[in-house]
């Protein structure tokens, strides 16, 4: 099957397990059309944007659930999609360890704290 638009990659780093993986231009009509061929064989789609991205990307979940009825539409972000002062700030994993309390376990005596190399919240929250 030939999808135009995408860039396949080969993911080179030691946690992916030899997965593949696409971009795709999402602010492009092509992008977007190959997104929605993919949606529609696909299993489960995870979008990790802040709330309203993509529904002004035109491929929110009404749009990818009309195209496969089966789909599972699941949303990760950083500070959840409501009821916070932080839905549309960008997480990163700092954040979500000094949010939480547990950046300062990061600590050697009374230096700053230095957030791990291993991305802690990501691997551990989110991953």
């Amino acid at each position: 099957m030939h999808w135009p638009a995408p860039v396949s990659q080969a993911q080179n780093d030691p946690v992916s397990r030899g997965k593949r993986s696409i971009a795709l231009d999402l602010k492009s009509d092509e992008g977007v059309a190959t997104l929605l061929r993919l949606a529609s064989t696909a299993d489960v789609f995870v979008e990790p944007f802040r709330p309203g991205v993509v529904e002004k990307l035109g491929i929110g979940p009404d749009v990818l659930c009309a195209a496969n009825e089966r789909l599972i539409y699941g949303r990760m972000t950083g500070f959840g999609q409501g009821g916070t002062a932080f839905e549309t700030m960008a997480g990163h994993d700092a954040n979500y360890l000094s949010l939480a309390g547990t950046l300062d376990l990061f600590r050697r005596g009374d230096e700053r704290p230095m957030p791990p190399a291993n991305f802690a919240g990501d691997y551990a929250g989110g991953g």
